[in-house]
């Protein structure tokens, strides 16, 4: 909200005007901690991480996966890595990172049965390629940015992702060469291009651009 506007001055003035920013990695953490503490139940910073990266900053979202975690830790104090990876739910920007990680890794069978079952839910091709050039890109930009010396802090700042996404980032950035990335962004382009013009099939474009992007 742009507090120099006429709007803002005038509800500040005859009411109050509450700023609901985005909250900070620490605060989330602690506020994570402290709802699993009220159910007794504990949990390590690692976790806590882990959690986040797949919840992301939406602490309505973060509310009900921890209802859905606390319940199904329901007899145990400790709540594990592996509690998480059974019960949250992965937000398709981690699907698609899972896509990527596939991809750099050369398991194009993997990378192209993730694809498959994005489609089964229902995304759209046009959706998933639009994700993977957001990914390329993001991954482009941290290379570049590191090179520079830049912190992992300000790395997230000018991206505009969570501090404690970065590292992710930073990983799957590091397998890839700049100019490989920038050539799957040019691929993206063209597949998309392709697709809008009716040159190419939705479904199709994508699978090429698994199969081409390294």
């Amino acid at each position: 909200m742009d507090k120099r506007s006429k709007l803002y001055k005038t509800v500040s003035s005859k009411g109050c005007a509450v700023d609901f920013t985005t909250q900070d990695e620490n605060t989330l953490k602690r506020w994570v901690a402290s709802l699993l503490a009220k159910e007794g139940k504990k949990v390590a910073e690692s976790t806590v991480l882990l959690f986040l990266s797949k919840t992301g900053t939406d602490m309505e979202n973060i509310q009900m996966e921890l209802e859905k975690l606390i319940s199904y830790c329901m007899d145990r104090d400790v709540v594990t890595v592996q509690d998480v990876e059974t019960i949250c739910t992965t937000r398709l920007q981690d699907r698609i990172f899972d896509v990527t990680e596939a991809v750099a890794r050369r398991q194009t069978t993997k990378a192209l049965t993730l694809y498959y079952d994005l489609l089964a839910l229902k995304v759209s091709p046009l959706q998933i390629l639009a994700m993977l050039s957001r990914q390329y890109n993001l991954m482009l930009q941290v290379k570049e940015l590191k090179k520079r010396g830049t912190s992992d802090r300000d790395v997230a700042s000018k991206i505009g992702v969570p501090p404690f996404v970065v590292s992710k980032y930073l990983s799957q950035a590091a397998q890839y060469k700049s100019q490989e990335l920038r050539m799957a962004l040019e691929q993206c382009a063209e597949a998309d291009m392709a697709v809008k013009t009716g040159r190419m099939n939705d479904k199709m474009s994508v699978e090429l651009i698994i199969l081409g992007a390294r």
